[in-house]
């Protein structure tokens, strides 16, 4: 599996890099993470704000990339664990059969025990009837020829050879081959099963470590993934609250006064809007008390008679009617963007002037008090980001 690079934030500490706005390019993030978080973590200029939005959708898209990750090798590591539990069952199973064949064995032995005492009686017999026919025919070479042979094997055959052995020797060998060939077998045997034994605990234990290993670099991978993770997503949120700010400390307060218009409900919008000077930035809420830039909207238009839906700034970019500059007029409604979309909207309240909730996103709960319903000028940076300007009655 291919390993995760989780020091890309360290590279920071590496690159004195001084980047301006114009050889800045929104691709080839991969591998310039580092330059890229000290461009977008703190006071992003207008210019570098697409580029350090098109960052921040690249760190998402990572974070979610790793939560897969990290979701994968939950999932194989469980699987590693359930391959260990069954193993350790058949080593324990396993275990449990070596035992009953130790038991087995341990009576092997004392069989074989009793047959070796057996054996080497009828041996002692044999000898003895040996000799006693030696003694009979006064001669040694019975003897001579049979203690001659070189192995067991070569022993019996010509002991069948000689004539003057009689049933009684006969049957006596032929119960000591019998039983010496049953001494070679359950050796054999006893000898099988150990082997057997030994190559089930082999293989099994073996398999036991391949898979500790496994568990081991999988945890390894795993770790490596969370903390990589960890710092992709503190790196967007500093990125995140970065991009908040060009918005929550956008020039303000700083719009005049109201100045009526030729529509009696347009002045209706302005006035209403106004009328919520100072009330606080709640990010998705639309009044009384709190309210975000479309929530603002919503909200003015409907108390001063004029029934529209709830959308984003967005939307509303897209509702009513479109109307030129030259004709703004109170209750109007102007959006902005920053370079991904329409992103902000204000209410219009005549002499260059326009109201709006502002505040820095999601994160934002009533907590800031200079992120509110408050009038800013419509020009310089606010006319730079017009997006365009409509009436929505």
């Amino acid at each position: 599996m291919k390993k995760i690079c989780i020091s890309f934030l360290a590279i920071c500490s590496i690159f004195a890099l001084t980047i301006s706005s114009s050889n800045i390019k929104a691709t080839d993030f991969e591998g310039n993470e580092a330059k890229y978080i000290k461009l977008c973590s703190s006071n992003i200029s207008s210019s570098n704000k697409k580029v350090c939005q098109e960052f921040n959708e690249y760190l998402s898209d990572k974070n979610k990339d790793y939560e897969d990750q990290i979701s994968d090798l939950e999932k194989q590591i469980e699987e590693t664990n359930d391959n260990l539990e069954e193993i350790q069952i058949s080593i324990s199973e396993l275990d449990n059969e070596i035992e009953e064949k130790n038991e087995e064995i341990s009576y092997l032995e004392d069989s074989i025990s009793v047959l070796q005492d057996s054996i080497d009686e009828k041996e002692d017999k044999l000898g003895e009837r040996l000799y006693l026919m030696q003694s009979t025919y006064n001669s040694h070479w019975i003897v001579d020829f049979l203690w001659g042979s070189e192995d067991f094997t070569t022993f019996f055959s010509r002991l069948s050879g000689v004539n003057e052995i009689t049933s009684y020797e006969n049957n006596l060998i032929q119960e000591l081959v019998s039983e010496r060939e049953e001494l070679d077998i359950q050796k054999e045997s006893l000898e099988n099963a150990k082997a057997t034994l030994e190559t089930q605990q082999e293989t099994l234990t073996e398999l036991q470590d391949t898979y500790v290993e496994l568990k081991a670099q999988q945890e390894q991978e795993l770790a490596e993934s969370q903390e990589a993770a960890d710092e992709y997503s503190k790196a967007q949120a500093k990125v995140d609250a970065a991009l908040d700010a060009l918005i929550s400390f956008a020039p303000s307060s700083s719009g005049g006064s109201y100045v009526a218009g030729s529509s009696t409900i347009g002045n209706s919008i302005a006035q209403a809007a106004l009328s919520k000077l100072g009330c606080r930035y709640w990010w998705g809420q639309s009044g009384p008390n709190y309210f975000d830039c479309s929530g603002l909207v919503y909200w003015a238009c409907n108390a001063a008679g004029v029934s529209i839906g709830r959308s984003s700034a967005s939307g509303y970019a897209s509702s009513g009617t479109a109307i030129s500059r030259n004709q703004l007029q109170a209750g109007d409604i102007i959006t902005f963007s920053y370079g991904s979309g329409v992103e902000h909207v204000g209410i219009y309240i005549g002499g260059g002037s326009f109201v709006h909730a502002s505040g820095s996103g999601s994160g934002t709960t009533g907590q800031y008090a200079d992120q509110c319903v408050k009038t800013s000028s419509l020009s310089g940076y606010w006319q730079n980001h017009v997006y365009n300007y409509r009436r929505l009655y």
